[in-house]
């Protein structure tokens, strides 16, 4: 086994029991996102699509502040509150997703439609965050979606996030080697009867879905990071496809491990470490053996 999947192995094996043990289901959630957005950074990574999981991470600020406002306006505090926070959210956000993708497809550069969706999501956000914050403050926690909560997330959230990650990870699995082909050659996967309108909208929806669904545990911070940094570590220790999707898996749910693990003995922000701990083992690649 390569030394760097072994360290990755010992610190996840040492840390894992005392996440699950103290941090229960959320705990097991954080991981699981983690592990998501690893398997999305893979395919952001082939496709070179980063402009699009930068931006939907904005897009997910804005469409979780609608989805609490419109939830509330309708439903007030009940049980479906968060349901109905998720479903307004993911509807606006994969709307934007979608939009940007069609205008890259459409003839517009990766540079204009990043600028139009950062610039418009981003304004929107601040008249959105403000009157969320004025006039549901009860519910309305904007520390938690900036820097991101696991620790502190409802049962029903971590449920929500265990599903939306599982459905992820799923979703990756089964379109990652066609996507993976669509990158290298596009014209030669569709005259061999792949059809890629069909990947390129699961491309898209598995980006939108992770950035928005689970932004509570991540943070609009740190979603950046866990997007698209995971990807970009495996590649320089990796030394073939399958090596590289694993890989970058278990990097991204050791980084996890360590990081809620360093919350519950250091009172540290669980997400600061996780982003710290790539972005080490980023560096460490980079002087070992240089940029892919």
């Amino acid at each position: 086994m390569r030394p760097f999947y072994l360290v990755l192995l010992v610190l996840l094996i040492s840390t894992a029991s005392l996440v699950v043990i103290y941090g229960g289901l959320n705990g097991v959630a954080y991981m699981l996102m983690a592990m998501s957005m690893g398997s999305v950074s893979f395919i952001v990574y082939y496709r070179r699509l980063e402009f699009l999981a930068a931006g939907s991470v904005h897009a997910s600020l804005l469409s979780v502040t609608v989805g609490h406002i419109v939830a509330h306006s309708l439903v007030g505090f009940s049980d479906i509150y968060i349901y109905l926070v998720l479903l307004v959210g993911m509807s606006l956000g994969l709307a934007i997703v979608y939009f940007v993708g069609l205008l890259v497809k459409t003839g517009f550069s990766q540079e204009k439609a990043s600028a139009i969706m950062v610039s418009t999501t981003t304004t929107l956000s601040v008249i959105a965050m403000h009157y969320a914050i004025t006039h549901i403050p009860a519910r309305y926690s904007l520390s938690s979606l900036i820097l991101g909560d696991p620790l502190l997330v409802s049962g029903d959230e971590a449920v929500l996030g265990i599903v939306i990650s599982i459905g992820v990870l799923v979703g990756v699995a089964i379109g990652c080697r066609v996507i993976v082909e669509m990158s290298i050659d596009e014209v030669s996967t569709s005259i061999l009867g792949v059809k890629a309108p069909l990947y390129d909208a699961l491309t898209y929806t598995l980006i939108g879905v992770t950035a928005i669904g689970l932004l509570r545990f991540a943070g609009y911070v740190a979603e950046h990071v866990l997007l698209l940094i995971p990807a970009q570590v495996g590649a320089l220790y990796a030394r073939s496809l399958r090596d590289h999707y694993y890989g970058t898996i278990l990097l991204g749910v050791t980084s996890a491990s360590v990081g809620y693990a360093g919350a519950l003995l250091l009172n540290v922000p669980p997400v600061g470490v996780t982003g710290l701990f790539l972005i080490l083992a980023l560096v460490i690649g980079i002087v070992k053996g240089g940029w892919k």
